[in-house]
């Protein structure tokens, strides 16, 4: 006998919650829907109601989700993405552009690829760009698209792979934690299970070893991020991911003299000639941004931003 469907929430719920997580406010949020702030405020208590807990933090400030929201956010985020695209697909258009679908991890994605691709427009404007973000875990080679950026190594048979960067991890706290930090021992842990062995690699690398404070581990590096930004504890992450959060303010790098190398990414299409010649603008364009990049932990953001 089959399992009863697991039930979703109304539409205009999600819709709600996706606007206000990618654009930051309720205002936005209502203007791209056609509704008013109020009503955003009333969807996102009704989903809350609907998942049996919190994704705003309690001062309600716009874009303070909980670690729950951020991972809800992330999920529902591509899925309605998908389904745009999908709906997209069947329509007829000719705006001359050429479409480029991308995949990318989803930190990257969040983190440092988004606040960047706008300015695809300007330095390559023949193409329409679609990015769709992958977990650790997707069988990414079903997703439709004509190349991806990886982290895994994984090169499938058929496909170029052009190296693009290693990463460099070093350890960041939330303010309220750095205060009281004088040392890792000090701190509670932060580590996902999509990249195990980062916080242990760090922390002999600092020069500590058997800790007994206690590790919150969860499934995915972006909620565990999420968490160390809401003050839960220490995490070890990419100095390019962090870098926008250190210039705001939301973490600081108590050790930067203490950094460890991380995993390696590589742009990887379909080894065709039609394929090359699709994916050379982006490809140009992004080895450009990865050019600026700043070393250090604060490290990430361009060395001289393009104006936005």
């Amino acid at each position: 006998m089959s399992s009863a469907p697991v039930r979703t929430p109304p539409l205009r719920m999600v819709e709600a919650f996706e606007a206000l997580a990618r654009l930051g406010s309720r205002s936005a949020a209502a203007a791209e829907l056609n509704v008013t702030p109020g009503a955003i405020s009333k969807q996102l208590r009704a989903l809350e109601r609907w998942v049996g807990q919190p994704l705003l933090e309690e001062d309600g400030r716009d874009g303070a989700f909980t670690a729950e929201g951020r991972g809800l956010a992330q999920s529902v985020t591509a899925g309605l993405a998908q389904i745009r695209d999908g709906l997209d697909a069947l329509r007829p258009r000719d705006t001359g552009r050429v479409p480029l679908n991308i995949l990318a991890p989803a930190t990257f994605a969040m983190k440092w690829l988004v606040p960047r691709l706008h300015r695809v427009d300007r330095a390559a404007p023949q193409l329409q760009v679609t990015l769709r973000p992958t977990n650790t875990g997707d069988d990414w080679l079903s997703f439709p698209h004509h190349a991806a950026i990886r982290r895994d190594g994984f090169v499938p048979q058929g496909y170029d792979t052009m190296p693009l960067l290693r990463e460099t991890l070093t350890a960041y706290v939330a303010p309220s934690l750095a205060r009281a930090a004088s040392s890792p021992e000090a701190v509670p842990l932060c580590e996902s299970e999509t990249r195990p062995g980062d916080l242990d690699r760090w922390l002999a690398a600092a020069g500590v070893g058997r800790i007994g404070q206690a590790r919150r581990r969860h499934a995915h590096f972006y909620i565990a991020y999420e968490a160390a930004l809401a003050g839960a504890g220490l995490i070890v992450a990419p100095t390019l991911l962090a870098a926008n959060d250190v210039a705001a303010g939301r973490l600081v790098a108590p050790w930067p003299y203490v950094a460890i190398p991380g995993t390696a990414y590589a742009f990887v299409h379909p080894a065709t000639a039609a394929m090359r010649k699709r994916v050379a603008p982006f490809l140009t364009w992004l080895k450009a941004e990865l050019e600026q990049l700043d070393e250090g932990p604060g490290g990430g953001a361009p060395k001289d931003p393009a104006p936005a």
